[in-house]
């Protein structure tokens, strides 16, 4: 569905008023082409020209697309730092748009380039054991160290010890940790995540949120947070939950956008690992046994290197001049160490140094007879 250039301050104004979803929004769209000329027109066409939209609801529309609500909304955003993105905006990642009722527009506090990249979204319990929680932790480290954005839901819990992890890879690693939060920004739930939420930001992550300024966490903001969590990654990892709760509904979305799932197994004896067992069980998900295992998976979805044109590269991010020496040096069809040495100058034990880290974070791969090529 194309908007019209005009259309993101109405996308921003109709985001705060109750009821209105993307389904609303696609019968003004049929009806009148633009979001403009719908809010040309009075309460009483829109109640006639769209059946789905009643007197009340169209009275609602028009009085948000008249009252300079968007304005307002823009100014406090301003005011903040956040950004506010729309489907009509570059920066809008597109894996929203597989949903059936996507956002109409994204609040973000931090690097918005991050919603382009691939993700892995780490999910489960906000009880969770401390065997749970220090896997979660531990694959949220490696992952991020791999140049891979961990993304969860700021919940207490496996969701805390996912952006922790994520938190304690190196400051060189590309990889970031995305929290998609079930209320405002300004509005960060719960309480006692906020010094986490801060920490996200100042680390280079990113907040997220589909709810306008000053809307509080309540039992429907968690489940629509949830398809967010699932569309914006390329693989969730089940780290402990019962049979029903959160994190299943998290899994049913994923299911129907065809996200590879991956659970940890738990002790058959505690009912907080019941989920895990049932997925695996079933096939849903593969047993979660290594991050490399995953991060095999994503061999290929992960790469930067983009030819501009023939013969053309981008480095991949993050890489410090020594680093993309190597890389550079490297190529795509495997080249000795001793070559890396002739062709950069560098001396053996650094070159040695420089192609484990790179191998570590998957922007080398080892060949047999000790050659390296870009992944």
């Amino acid at each position: 569905m194309a908007f019209a250039s005009g259309d993101r301050c109405f996308l921003i104004a109709l985001n705060r008023v109750p009821n209105v979803g993307m389904a609303k929004v696609r019968s003004l769209l049929r009806a009148y082409g633009s979001l403009a000329a719908a809010a040309a027109v009075s309460p009483e066409d829109i109640a006639a020209d769209c059946k789905d939209i009643g007197p009340v609801l169209a009275q609602a529309i028009v009085s948000a697309f008249r009252n300079g609500m968007a304005e307002a909304e823009l100014a406090r955003a301003r005011a903040g730092h956040f950004r506010l993105l729309t489907p009509d905006e570059p920066e809008w990642p597109q894996a929203l748009q597989e949903l059936e009722s996507p956002p109409l527009c994204l609040y973000c506090l931090g690097d918005v380039s991050l919603l382009r990249q691939p993700a892995v979204a780490i999910i489960g319990t906000r009880r969770a054991s401390v065997y749970g929680m220090e896997q979660a932790r531990k694959f949220a480290q490696r992952l991020a160290s791999a140049d891979v954005q961990v993304l969860s839901g700021l919940a207490e819990g496996v969701d805390s010890a996912a952006h922790e992890g994520a938190l304690l890879a190196p400051a060189s690693a590309a990889g970031k940790t995305i929290a998609v939060i079930g209320a405002a920004l300004d509005r960060v739930y719960p309480e006692s995540r906020k010094p986490l939420a801060q920490e996200i930001v100042a680390r280079g992550g990113l907040l997220v949120s589909e709810y306008a300024f000053g809307r509080h966490a309540d039992k429907q903001t968690f489940p629509q947070r949830n398809r967010i969590v699932a569309a914006l990654s390329r693989q969730v990892l089940v780290a402990e939950t019962a049979e029903r709760g959160g994190t299943m509904i998290t899994v049913g979305f994923a299911r129907r956008l065809g996200r590879a799932i991956y659970a940890f197994p738990g002790r058959l004896d505690w009912p907080s690992f019941a989920g895990n067992h049932a997925l695996i069980a079933s096939g849903a998900a593969r047993l979660a046994l290594s991050p490399e295992q995953m991060l095999d998976a994503l061999d290929g979805l992960f790469s930067k290197i983009a030819p501009n044109t023939p013969g053309e590269s981008v480095l991949p991010a993050g890489l410090s001049e020594d680093e993309a020496q190597i890389y550079e040096a490297v190529g795509t069809e495997g080249v000795s160490l001793d070559e890396l040495c002739r062709k950069t100058g560098l001396p053996m034990p650094q070159v040695m140094t420089l192609t484990i880290g790179l191998q570590m974070r998957r922007r080398l791969r080892p060949l047999p007879g000790g050659l390296v090529r870009r992944v």
